[in-house]
């Protein structure tokens, strides 16, 4: 670096060249700001006082350049004035013009730098200017930067500015942490303005008793999020962005086969929802009872949802539970959807009137297995009717369905039904064949005659070995089940 400086103040008055002694002493003396600017000979561009300061000084003149430096020296104390102070010309010569401010004192001393002198630095003579006398500059010297420095902002202004960004910084930052927090409980509000107070939800019609878990809640009929046309319960748990809807529907013969009702279920959905994907089904435990569970996913605009449907059974009353969240919920939402689960308890009415029905007619019908009567009777209550035809009902359904068994199946059934056949008179069987044809058509028969028809096919069955019983009971339960399919 140069021995040689030019010194930028920052009202836009300049001064040198200087050595660097005189720099350093000039530093210390406190007559030059913090905000002065420095150009060191040679160098490209304006530096800080300070950056300057912190420089290494440079190597010493070699002695065969001294006695030309002490001509210069001696040459610039018989100039009348001191550098230009004009930013944007190189250095040289003093000239004509305005002189830096000098320190208050009896003399004017414009060779001064700014700031206080004592009576002895008032006799100094200023630093050396780069150029010779003649006008050229040194050999080997690199011009100074062109134009003047850029202007420096005042150092308060400058680090009020950089509080200000870190200030907005921390602000964006909050908010971005807070935003999720409160527009969630925008959500949770919202939500609970259609809450019911109750944590005990019943529907005395079905049945049905839920005892809400933490964070559920039931909502009004007329809440905009849950809309299940048909729904018995519409339920919300806000902080997991959960919803849920309870149907009901009446369904005899997929009272043993919730998967059925499940299948049918999510074929109902898919107009609605057209990107429906089906996952896996499992059991669940209910509060009373257990049901049967399928996970699905769709998407909802462009939100990916996740949802699941619960179907249990009361009965011939099937309930279902379809419930859903965005999928941003996880795993949460399966454990807010098993703890709803575990608040379900159907009060099992129905099931209990029907089994009742079945121990009552199991004596009179020996034909059927348990099961079959169970949906035979299922089959009557669901549509109000009576149960004390059901033994004249088992006849015509079973005489209807052996048609629709397959081959085998119907020559086995009706081998054994020979055997059942068997020990009643000639006659007594063509009259009774009779009375099953028009039982069979639909036609009204004497209840006499049903009577007499009914305690032949009771005795015979009862008097069946028992494993060709158990045959005969599983065949008439197919029946029953094609019978209930025809129209």
């Amino acid at each position: 670096m140069s021995s040689q400086y030019l010194i930028h103040l920052p009202d836009g008055t300049e001064y040198g060249p200087v050595d660097r002694a005189t720099l350093e002493a000039w530093s210390r003396e406190g007559r030059l700001p913090a905000e002065a600017l420095v150009w060191p000979e040679g160098t490209p561009a304006w530096m800080a006082l300070e950056e300057a300061l912190a420089a290494p000084a440079p190597a010493s003149a070699h002695p065969s350049l001294l006695p030309a430096l002490s001509s210069l020296a001696l040459e610039a104390l018989a100039a009348p004035a001191p550098a230009s102070a004009h930013p944007g010309s190189e250095p040289g010569p003093a000239a004509a013009g305005p002189t830096p401010p000098r320190p208050a004192g009896p003399k004017d001393d414009r060779t001064q730098p700014p700031g206080p002198m004592d009576d002895r630095d008032r006799t100094q003579p200023v630093a050396v200017p780069r150029e010779r006398l003649d006008g050229k500059a040194p050999r080997g010297a690199r011009p100074r930067p062109s134009g003047p420095p850029a202007a420096a902002f005042p150092r308060g202004l400058v680090l009020a500015a950089v509080g200000v960004a870190v200030v907005v910084a921390v602000l964006a930052g909050l908010w971005a942490a807070l935003r999720p927090f409160l527009a969630k409980r925008q959500a949770i509000a919202a939500v609970q303005r259609y809450a019911l107070p109750e944590r005990r939800v019943e529907e005395p019609q079905a049945g049905l008793v839920v005892e809400l878990p933490a964070g559920w809640v039931a909502l009004r009929e007329d809440n905009p999020f849950v809309s299940r046309r048909g729904s018995r319960m519409r339920l919300a748990q806000p902080a997991a962005g959960a919803f849920g809807a309870v149907s009901l529907a009446v369904s005899p013969r997929q009272m043993d086969d919730l998967d059925a009702h499940l299948d049918d279920l999510l074929q109902e959905r898919v107009p609605r929802m057209p990107s429906q994907k089906v996952g896996g089904r499992s059991d669940v435990q209910l509060g009373r009872g257990r049901g049967r569970q399928v996970r699905t996913t769709w998407e909802d605009g462009l939100v990916p949802m996740q949802g699941a449907i619960v179907a249990w059974a009361d009965g011939y009353d099937l309930f279902s539970l379809e419930a859903w969240a965005p999928a941003s919920a996880g795993d949460a939402f399966a454990a807010e959807l098993d703890a709803l689960g575990r608040g379900i308890a159907p009060k099992g009415q129905v099931a209990t009137r029907i089994d009742e029905a079945v121990e009552r007619l199991a004596v009179d019908v020996p034909e059927l297995s348990r099961d079959a009567l169970r949906l035979l009777v299922a089959e009557r209550m669901s549509q109000g009717r009576s149960l004390e035809d059901v033994p004249s009902a088992a006849l015509r359904m079973v005489s209807r369905g052996l048609d629709a068994l397959g081959a085998a199946e119907a020559a086995e059934m009706r081998a054994i039904y020979q055997q059942v056949w068997a020990p009643v008179p000639e006659g007594e069987r063509v009259r009774l064949a009779g009375l099953m044809n028009e039982i069979k058509a639909g036609r009204p028969v004497q209840g006499e005659d049903v009577l007499a028809l009914r305690t032949a096919v009771q005795t015979g069955v009862l008097a069946l070995p028992e494993v060709e019983r158990a045959r005969l009971q599983e065949l008439s339960g197919r029946a029953v089940r094609k019978s209930l399919l025809l129209p």
